[in-house]
């Protein structure tokens, strides 16, 4: 799986370039937002029925205030679009013995995307942000351990987004990273 996590990092990184240089194309709210997804080749995913959040992983840090409106618990937002998502695929949320945990994390600052790395080690440390945001969406197995799919978006920081825009890039990028979970 660190192959696989190696190269979804990678793919951020480049991708990031990529939506740096459409900057001035973006014509929609949505449209600098790009997602990528690993999966765990060994692992069959539809064979994962029941999920529960890891708390002590799901982290919002914006220190900036450029990702979220003030009056926006983004937190619970996101939460409860990952879990739509994940009850569309079968999965549904158990208080006990989990098959699966979900971990999130957006990160708004390339300085705490930093830090980050510093504590996580090896899972993240050729991730190279560029001051983009990002939400990382990662499903692991509560018995081994192992991650068994990771994805993860990013757009742009947009400090003057509505409430309703913020809503709307949220859902899209999780609408999209769920599409990429293998049945």
């Amino acid at each position: 799986m660190k192959i696989v996590l190696n190269r979804i990092i990678s793919l951020l990184s480049v991708a990031t370039l990529g939506a740096a240089l459409c900057l001035s194309c973006a014509s929609t709210p949505t449209s600098d937002i790009k997602v990528h997804s690993a999966a765990d080749a060994k692992s069959n995913l539809a064979a994962y029925k029941t999920y529960a959040w890891d708390t002590s992983a799901a982290l919002l840090r914006d220190q900036t205030g450029a990702w979220v409106p003030k009056g926006m618990d983004t937190h619970s937002e996101l939460q409860f679009l990952i879990n739509k998502k994940l009850r569309e695929h079968g999965m549904t949320e158990a208080q006990e013995s989990p098959s699966l945990l979900v971990f999130m994390l957006i990160a708004a600052d390339v300085k705490d995307l930093e830090e980050i790395k510093a504590k996580r080690g090896e899972a993240v440390t050729s991730f190279d942000p560029v001051g983009k945001g990002a939400l990382i969406v990662e499903l692991v197995d509560a018995h081994t351990g192992k991650t068994v799919w990771l994805g993860a978006a990013e757009g742009d920081l947009r400090g003057s987004n509505s409430l309703e825009v913020a809503k709307e890039r949220l859902a899209y990028a999780v609408d999209k990273l769920f599409d990429r979970l293998p049945h």
